[in-house]
């Protein structure tokens, strides 16, 4: 890889050893001897590395310094000076410069700091070009819908991605859409080169879910890392950080996030430096927060922090027209997967995917449509490759209440979720989106720790 190296000294013995070297290596040399024939060079030319004298005939080292950053913040510069002390290296390097090199040049320090800037600018590329493989295939394998009610949503979230710095939440029952939407948005904002970290706050334990979001120092807990260890928010800065199911965060881990909406500023557990972050939040939960919020389980302050903007997926049932469009998407997508050639749905078909609740909503029918090409051995897909019974919603309720005898709300909410939960077959997701309550509540409902 070439590079553009402007050398900026007075000292003409230098710059003729600096050009050999780098010309060896196949970069491209400019030389400039003055402040001010550099900054002239500059405007009309994007070096990719820059060696600045500290001492010029004309402006101060440090000053070209400020003004180079100013014009192009992401140029490394390396300061070299015949004079170089702690205090003078400390200074240059708050003002930006990459590195510090003191006179008589090493050329084996030098060659080696290009060598680093070379390793560095492949490892940027290499990120780069996997974030936008990310992002392609991202765009590839998803679709939106044509229903005006889910367009009106992602209209919303465009005009959304355009002001990065509004907190968004997103609300919708499991299987929506609700990490796609979050993509959507970061992907459509100035910060899609920049890290999307997604956390889903439901899997973390509650020991470890400050730890896990506001990372923590040496020594802060029996068994951390001695070296500390960043959070979630920190590896998002510059990005997006997704909290998925954010209902079902405990009240203590709240309040540290309520701090950071407020202020945009974070310690890690067991740490005492404040930190500041420019990362944008987006929520999204499949509960109910205001109830949540009546219960005292979770936060008001920070339920208004969160509602800035809310964007609402309604469930597939409700957009019943998109159910044959995510159908043959699906089975495009997994034609190319499994090297199936599969055309399409015959009416019959269709009609039984259009008459099914869909209580797993999109999740659902991916999985339906994968398991259906898969066992497809001709050019269309029939009844016996979907595979489900495709129950009304009102039959688990109905077979429930049939001869019921009289018990408390408490038992009777338990044995409804226990039948719920049987009606399909021990699928504690599905089962969760009938009742409208988060995995976690199912569980403790359950287990008869639900008051």
């Amino acid at each position: 890889m070439d590079l553009l190296i402007h050398i900026i000294d007075d000292d003409a013995l230098i710059c003729a050893s600096l050009q050999r070297l780098f010309s060896k290596k196949g970069h491209q040399v400019a030389i400039s001897r003055s402040g001010e024939e550099a900054l002239g060079k500059i405007e009309t030319t994007m070096p990719d590395l820059v060696f600045l004298d500290l001492s010029l005939p004309d402006i101060h080292g440090t000053e070209v310094l400020r003004k180079i950053k100013a014009f192009n913040p992401s140029v490394p510069v390396v300061m070299i000076s015949g004079f170089g002390t702690i205090e003078i290296a400390v200074e240059t390097l708050k003002l930006g410069a990459w590195d510090f090199l003191t006179k008589p040049l090493n050329l084996t320090k030098v060659n080696s700091t290009v060598e680093n800037l070379l390793t560095q600018i492949r490892l940027e590329k290499q990120v780069q070009h996997f974030r936008d493989e990310q992002q392609n295939s991202f765009l590839s394998q998803h679709i939106v819908g044509q229903t005006s009610r889910i367009q009106q949503c992602y209209a919303l979230a465009r005009s959304t991605a355009g002001s990065d710095r509004v907190t968004v939440l997103i609300t919708g029952e499991s299987g929506t859409g609700k990490e796609f939407l979050a993509k959507y948005i970061h992907y459509g904002s100035q910060r899609s080169n920049k890290p999307l970290v997604t956390v889903n706050c439901s899997a973390l334990p509650k020991e470890l879910i400050e730890s896990e979001l506001f990372g923590y120092e040496k020594g802060a807990f029996t068994g951390a890392a001695v070296t500390g260890k960043q959070g979630k928010f920190e590896l998002a800065e510059g990005g997006t950080l997704f909290l998925d199911e954010i209902g079902d965060l405990h009240l203590q881990a709240q309040a540290k996030i309520l701090r950071f909406l407020q202020e945009r500023e974070f310690q890690r557990v067991g740490g005492t430096d404040t930190r500041h972050l420019n990362v944008r939040i987006i929520a999204a939960t499949n509960q109910n927060l205001e109830d949540l919020v009546r219960q005292e389980l979770f936060r008001e302050d920070l339920y208004y922090r969160l509602n800035v903007m809310r964007l609402h997926l309604p469930p597939l049932r409700e957009r019943k027209e998109d159910i044959p469009l995510f159908a043959l998407h699906f089975i495009n997508l997994f034609n190319q997967e499994f090297g199936k050639h599969v055309l399409g749905l015959p009416p019959p078909v269709e009609q039984q995917l259009l008459g099914y609740a869909w209580p797993g909503n999109i999740r659902e029918l991916r999985n339906v449509i994968e398991r259906a090409v898969h066992l497809a051995q001709g050019a269309y897909l029939n009844e016996e490759h979907l595979g489900i019974g495709l129950l009304p919603l009102a039959q688990p309720a109905a077979r429930f209440f049939t001869g019921m005898d009289l018990v408390s709300l408490r038992d009777m909410i338990s044995k409804y979720a226990g039948t719920v939960l049987e009606t399909y077959e021990g699928n504690k997701s599905q089962a969760a989106n009938i009742l409208r309550i988060s995995r976690t509540r199912l569980r403790r409902i359950l287990e008869g720790r639900e008051n």
